[in-house]
């Protein structure tokens, strides 16, 4: 028996949400539940509850958590603060929607972000910017893809996405 439990048993890293400060999480989030078989009562996402409720405050708590895990990535540097004119003279030409994480926490604080679709929205700008303005050989483009998995994965894990 212990040889067969062996062969099929996987072990998952451990949560790490509840170290952020989130309270509960979707169950279908938590690494290897499908694969044991186990399934949804109804087909809603955590994201769909969190809109369907206008629990506004849970939903920012955990927008909240993914900012602040995305801006303190390695790879948020580019993105952290506005464009800066001065030094990228021709960059608002360009770009004619220009979106930053020190903006989103901003529009997060004010309660600008209702739904995660607006905050998904912004997010994805700041990457769509970024890789319209870059080269894909820059470091600036390479940095918008990498981060643009890492809040990807972030969403997931918290049932955002």
């Amino acid at each position: 028996i212990y040889q067969q439990q062996r062969t099929v048993s996987k072990v998952h890293p451990g949560l790490t949400f509840f170290k952020e400060g989130v309270r509960s999480i979707p169950i279908e989030s938590i690494p290897g539940i499908e694969e044991t078989g186990w399934k949804p009562a109804s087909r809603t996402t955590r994201g769909q509850q969190l809109e369907e409720s206008q629990d506004i405050d849970v939903l920012a708590g955990m927008l909240k958590i993914v900012l602040n895990a995305v801006k303190n990535h390695d790879d948020s540097w580019p993105f952290r603060e506005p464009v800066d004119k001065k030094v990228v003279i021709d960059y608002y030409d360009h770009i004619k929607y220009p979106m930053d994480l020190k903006t989103m926490m901003e529009r997060l604080k004010s309660r600008y972000y209702v739904s995660r679709r607006l905050f998904i929205a912004d997010m994805m700008r700041i990457f769509t910017n970024c890789k319209m303005y870059n080269l894909p050989e820059t470091e600036y483009y390479k940095s918008a893809e990498h981060l643009q998995q890492y809040f990807q994965t972030k969403m997931k894990e918290l049932g955002l996405w």
